[in-house]
């Protein structure tokens, strides 16, 4: 009894004595540490990523306080900027301050917010831009000067005219180049692809403001050629900035981006080397500014406090230091005094001088109308889901592999084509090709009644997905041919090897692209990597908790 005392009077001296004891002097983590804080929370476009990152970690570190003393803490999430979007309005996301690429989706916000549950008024202000960079097509130099560059303008008019001629770049002197390849991200998940078909409606109405739903009928068929040259969709910019520069003209001739990433090609290039130059086209149809608004958003989880440390990270932002760095990493300052120079220079792929043609942006009623002109005139795809049925796969695993299955082909469109090959240690013969509209439930059934069983017999499967796609290839039918594959596990029961599948798809620089998704805890993730590379596709890693949501980032490609 005495000794259980003694202990706890010491502990209890220990703890005075720690309470007690002075901070040092000259301690600023702990002094940051020891007063209250206002947390802010940044949604913003996932291009200037690496530039507000650099930003908040530094605004944190002046611990920048409000009036009443209270220390700001800044975080940030990137995403593009229509999942953004989505994500405010279905509450899995509750920023302070929503920053998307362009102002047309602080339009669409407001549109969509006060069309549903009996919100009166707009939750996002315009907001100030924090940087600026034009939409560009970004285009290998030796194809733009094919085409005139730098001595003629070009536009969309130019890239129709290598797409639609059977010769291909051989009408330009360059039969070696084959087709035009064109990529821009799809426009309900991204800024650049939003815009990107906004400029091409407006190119083929021939104006630059002023464009109306009533216009869009009469400029589908243009529309439809341009999108005719799609190679795939995306979500995201940078992804295609990346694949661009990794893999070369064999898998894009032009791509429409932000001018800040051609420019940024030329700065990363110090750490990874490249054979070609990118350069910026500035559309001679006219283009649009991304403007970056910085949306203090009037919703109910945002209080006084939130607004004035948002105001104080905005003036953080716009100042002169902040602005510099955003222009060393490709941007534009938003401020007009600060005089735009290097590397926004032809050195970097660039002008300063450019873009001589801004184009207006429309209201939401246009730009509803714009997406559901462009699901009208969007490349159809002819897609092989390859789904893994293996034993490792029983109960849940196996149930929400299913529901991502069904949320893919909910992203898909009526007109697109769907196979189902499910596979374990035998690849079944496949169902399809069948028009998504026409067979949504028999589709929805088959991947409903499927049971786990058997080995894993991944690279035979995938192959036969590649074969298939081939195997009904014809010139006259344009459509976007990939094969997902979904697999828990390493491959135990194929007659291919890995070598031999990856040669394959190596050899086919025009075959179907290849997006693989490693499911759960024992995938090998460096074969699906390298299948996924071969294919000119894109790897994705999910859990139970994430394959609905990860499937559905896949849809995004077609």
């Amino acid at each position: 009894m005495h000794t259980q005392r003694f202990v706890i009077m010491g502990l209890a001296t220990i703890l005075a004595c720690k309470q007690d004891a002075p901070r040092l002097p000259g301690d600023p983590a702990a002094d940051r540490r020891a007063r209250p804080t206002v947390d802010l929370s940044i949604l913003y476009g996932s291009e200037k990523k690496t530039w507000l990152d650099e930003q908040i970690q530094a605004f944190n570190a002046t611990s920048s306080a409000l009036g009443d003393g209270r220390v700001i803490h800044a975080t940030g999430k990137a995403v593009g900027s229509g999942e953004a979007m989505t994500a405010i309005l279905d509450g899995s996301e509750r920023p302070d301050v929503f920053s998307p690429a362009s102002g047309a989706y602080v339009t669409l916000l407001n549109q969509a917010w006060q069309s549903r549950g009996g919100h009166t008024r707009p939750i996002a202000p315009p907001g100030e831009p924090l940087v600026l960079s034009p939409i560009v097509i970004a285009m290998w130099r030796p194809m733009a000067e094919a085409l005139g560059w730098p001595n003629k303008p070009l536009g969309w008019r130019d890239i129709l005219a290598v797409s639609r001629d059977p010769g291909g770049w051989g009408r330009f002197g360059h039969p070696e180049w084959g087709a035009m390849k064109l990529g821009h991200t799809h426009p309900e998940y991204s800024s650049s692809g939003l815009l990107s078909v906004l400029a091409i409606a407006y190119a083929g109405a021939k104006t630059t403001r002023g464009l109306t739903a009533g216009d869009l009928p009469k400029v589908e068929p243009f529309m439809a050629d341009i999108e005719d040259a799609i190679v795939h969709y995306g979500k995201s910019t940078g992804f295609f900035s990346d694949k661009m520069i990794e893999r070369g003209p064999t898998y894009l001739s032009a791509a429409v981006l932000y001018e800040n990433l051609v420019i940024e090609s030329y700065i990363e290039s110090y750490a990874r080397p490249r054979t070609l130059d990118l350069v910026a086209i500035y559309p001679v149809e006219g283009t649009f500014w991304s403007d970056h608004p910085y949306s203090v958003l009037d919703a109910p989880w945002v209080g006084p406090e939130h607004r004035e440390a948002a105001a104080a990270f905005l003036g953080f932002l716009r100042a002169g230091p902040q602005q510099a760095r955003a222009m060393a990493l490709g941007f534009r300052p938003a401020d007009p005094a600060i005089k735009a120079g290097a590397p926004i220079d032809p050195a970097h792929g660039a002008s300063a001088h450019e873009p001589q043609s801004l184009l207006e942006i429309p209201d939401a009623a246009t730009l509803d109308a714009l997406l559901a002109a462009w699901r009208h005139t969007k490349k159809p795809a002819d897609v092989v889901l390859v789904f893994d049925k293996s034993g490792s796969m029983q109960g849940r695993p196996l149930a929400e592999a299913q529901a991502g299955a069904k949320a893919f082909l909910a992203t898909l469109d009526a007109r697109d084509q769907v196979t189902l090959l499910f596979f374990d240690r035998t690849v079944y013969p496949a169902y399809g090709p069948v028009e998504v509209g026409q067979a949504r439930r028999e589709l929805e059934a088959r991947i409903d009644g499927i049971s786990a069983d058997g080995g894993t017999a991944l690279y035979d499967a995938t192959l036969a997905a590649e074969g298939l796609l081939e195997a009904r290839t014809k010139p006259e039918v344009h459509r976007i041919r990939a094969v997902v594959v979904m697999t828990d596990g390493d491959d135990t029961d194929s007659e291919h090897d890995l070598a031999a599948l990856i040669k394959r798809l190596h050899r086919e620089e025009t075959g179907p692209a290849v997006f693989t998704i490693g499911y759960g805890d024992e995938p090998n993730q460096a074969a699906l990597e390298a299948l996924a590379k071969a294919g000119a596709g894109a790897f994705s890693r999910g859990n139970i908790d994430t394959i609905v949501p990860i499937f559905r980032d896949v849809g995004s490609f077609f």
